[in-house]
């Protein structure tokens, strides 16, 4: 007989290192790290005869939507061991977990998908995209020249949390989609071991500064010949070309990697020949709509309408049903309707537009949205318009 509940004090070591066998991951770190912020309230774990078999976890974290930032549940660790996978042990941990969260009053939960095909079915959506990027030393050259006045400098890994989190947060702004590093988190990164650092070879820190302010920043490694950006972070223009330009340069590489770009970053733009750039687009979190009401008036509006929206849930009764919204870049209201919906789709799709990564418009011409009123998809793509598309730099 199988057992689901939340975890004791005493089960915290023995569910992580249960979640790290589920994952293949190294079962040699120190659990003891996580126990601090780890609530274990927020803890699931499935039983089979006393031993932990499935296990699941989130935390309250804040993430930035289209005009504001908000508390949502940050979901992670979704693990089932080998032997017992395909028995629905993860269906009952996200049932269980969505509704939980429900209860807690959190509008909105995040993840990082391993595999793009299971969370969709749980309502999860593509909340943000990114681009991956290749490019051969030979074909980095400007289309024409940019002057940056300033010096790049490298920093210490134990310095980093003194100048680089503002440069993060400036840089960020506005943006939807993204996780502010908690100071700990930084301190983390400065002291995590290699393996938890995204590759092999040493990871390098490096700052842009003029006139006593650092402006922007990057991460990098080198492995082999290849240069592979991890981060890069930038105020200004200057501050940006020549950060590029100095990963192009460095000696004894013959190409630049980079690892989660804006879809909109401007580098394409800047260079002589972006056919050279090798460009491949990935989904980055996935966010589920845990209360549509709620999770509708937090946001802004681009340009003020009102809108009834029927949504499907399988998953969620509470959002199983029509909603009229109004809003406005000053604010909005939603609550429950029985008026005829202007237009009809998924739990998931709506994760993914009101983030602003996918338009209704899109939706509709896959299938998955249905207009019913006319011009109500071209009002809704105007009113959920965002002026940066979505993106997620980093994990939680």
């Amino acid at each position: 007989m199988l057992e689901m509940r939340s975890i004791s004090p005493e089960e915290f070591v023995p569910w992580t290192r249960a979640e790290a066998r589920a994952h293949g991951n190294r079962l040699d770190d120190d659990p003891e790290m996580l126990r601090p912020r780890f609530d274990l309230d927020r803890s699931i774990a499935v039983f089979d005869q006393g031993e932990i078999v499935g296990g699941a976890h989130s935390h309250s974290i804040e993430m930035s939507i289209p005009g504001a930032t908000i508390a949502i549940a940050g979901v992670a660790n979704i693990a089932v061991q080998p032997t017992h996978t395909r028995q629905g042990l993860m269906t009952r941990m996200m049932h269980h977990q969505i509704h939980d969260l429900h209860e807690r009053g959190e509008p909105l939960a995040a993840l990082f998908a391993s595999e793009s095909i299971i969370y969709r079915r749980f309502g999860y959506g593509i909340g943000s995209l990114y681009e991956r990027w290749t490019i051969d030393r030979q074909h980095t050259g400007y289309a024409r020249r940019y002057e940056s006045p300033g010096r790049i400098r490298f920093v210490d890994p134990t310095d980093i949390s003194n100048d680089l989190p503002e440069v993060f947060r400036r840089t960020t702004a506005g943006r939807p989609g993204v996780f502010q590093r908690p100071p700990h988190q930084w301190e983390r990164d400065s002291q995590a071991p290699e393996h938890l650092q995204g590759g092999q070879g040493g990871l390098f820190y490096a700052a842009y500064e003029e006139g006593g302010r650092v402006d922007g920043y990057v991460t990098y490694r080198i492995t082999s010949t290849n240069l592979c950006v991890n981060e890069l972070m930038a105020t200004t223009t200057e501050a940006m070309t020549a950060l590029w330009r100095f990963c192009f340069d460095v000696d004894r590489t013959s190409s630049t990697e980079a690892l989660k770009r804006p879809v909109d970053d401007p580098l394409p733009w800047m260079l002589a020949d972006p056919r050279r750039l090798q460009r491949s687009i990935r989904d980055g979190v996935w966010v589920r709509v845990v209360d549509v009401a709620a999770a509708l008036k937090l946001r802004r509006y681009m340009q003020p309408d009102k809108l009834v929206i029927e949504i499907k849930d399988d998953l969620c009764p509470w959002n199983e049903g029509r909603f009229e919204l109004e809003g406005s870049p000053e604010g909005a209201e939603c609550s429950a309707s029985s008026s005829s919906p202007d237009l009809v789709l998924g739990i998931s799709d709506l994760a993914s537009a009101y983030m602003g990564a996918v338009s209704f418009s899109t939706f509709a011409r896959a299938g998955l949205a249905e207009e019913r009123t006319p011009n109500a998809l071209l009002r809704a793509d105007c009113m959920f318009a965002v002026q940066y598309p979505p993106w997620t730099p980093c994990n939680f």
